[in-house]
C-alpha cells in the first residue's frame, strides 16, 4: 500500500464518538437495533442495513464497530464514500486489493455506503472478492450498510448482488411525525435539555428534516441556552436562528 494511502485511510475512517448505542432511539427499529447489537458482541452473522440518507444507517454501523472495539474485538469500520475519495488519489490498482485483503481479519467488519460502488466495476469485484473470503469464515461478523436494497443496486457484477442478498436484510422505518418528535426530545435529553411538546413541534415545521442537521442544531442550541441561561422557547429560538 502506497506511504499516502496508509497516511490517509485512518483518518479518513475514524469514527463519530457520539455514534453509539446509548445515543441512537431505537424504539422504531427494535429488531434491528437487537441484531445490530448482537454482532456488536461477536454473534455471527451478515447483516444488510438500509435506510434513508440521515435516518440512522451510519449511526448503527458506527456504533457497532465502536461497541466492538470496546468489547475486545478487533473491529473495523470502512466508509465507501470517504475511501473513494481517497483512491481516487491513487491509480495503484495493487495498493486497493492490499487494502481489501487487509479487512478479511478482523472479528467485526463494517462497511458502509456500499451502494457508492455502483457502477465502479473494480470496486464491486473488490468487494466480491472480500466477501467470498468471509464466506469461508464461520464465525464471521459482517454489516453492511446503504441507502438502496441489495436488490435495488446498479451493479454490474450479479455475482456481488447475489452474495449481498446472503445477508439478513434489515430496512430502518421512516418516522411518522410523532416518532420524530419522540426523537428530538431524546437526543434534548441527552443534551440535558428541557424540550417541551410545542419546540419540538415548531422545528420540525421551521428547520431541515434531516436528523443529522437536527442533531448538530440542538447541540448548538445547547450551548447556545447554556451561555445565555435560557430555557428553550419558540421566541428565544426565533432569535437565535434569525427566522
Amino acid at each position: 500500500m502506497t506511504r499516502l494511502i496508509s497516511k490517509q485511510v485512518p483518518l479518513a475512517l475514524k469514527l463519530d464518538h457520539e455514534a453509539i448505542f446509548d445515543s441512537y432511539w431505537s424504539e422504531a427499529d427494535p429488531v434491528a437495533v437487537a441484531s445490530v447489537r448482537d454482532l456488536s458482541k461477536g454473534v455471527a452473522g451478515w447483516i444488510y442495513l438500509t435506510g434513508s440518507q440521515g435516518g440512522g444507517v451510519s449511526h448503527l454501523l458506527q456504533a457497532c464497530s465502536a461497541q466492538a472495539l470496546k468489547a475486545g474485538f478487533s473491529a473495523m469500520y470502512v466508509d465507501f464514500l470517504a475511501l473513494l475519495e481517497i483512491f481516487e488519489q491513487s491509480v495503484d490498482d495493487e495498493a486497493v486489493g492490499d487494502y481489501f485483503d487487509s479487512l478479511e481479519n478482523f472479528d467485526v467488519l463494517v462497511l458502509d455506503n456500499i451502494d457508492a460502488v455502483s457502477g465502479l466495476r473494480f470496486w464491486q469485484e473488490q468487494l466480491f472478492y472480500l466477501l467470498e473470503k468471509l464466506k469461508n469464515k464461520p464465525n464471521a461478523c459482517l454489516l453492511l450498510g446503504a441507502h438502496t436494497l441489495a436488490n435495488d443496486l446498479d451493479c454490474d457484477l450479479l455475482d456481488l448482488k447475489s452474495r449481498l442478498k446472503w445477508a439478513t436484510g434489515f430496512q430502518l422505518k421512516p418516522l411518522n411525525d410523532t416518532q420524530k418528535v419522540a426523537l428530538l426530545q431524546f437526543k434534548a435529553n441527552r443534551l440535558g435539555l428541557t424540550l417541551p411538546l410545542d419546540v419540538a413541534n415548531f422545528l420540525l415545521a421551521r428547520c431541515s428534516r434531516n436528523f443529522a442537521d437536527l442533531s448538530a442544531l440542538l447541540s448548538e442550541l445547547d450551548v447556545q441556552a447554556l451561555s445565555s441561561k435560557r430555557r428553550l422557547t419558540i421566541p428565544w429560538i426565533k432569535s437565535i436562528l434569525n427566522i
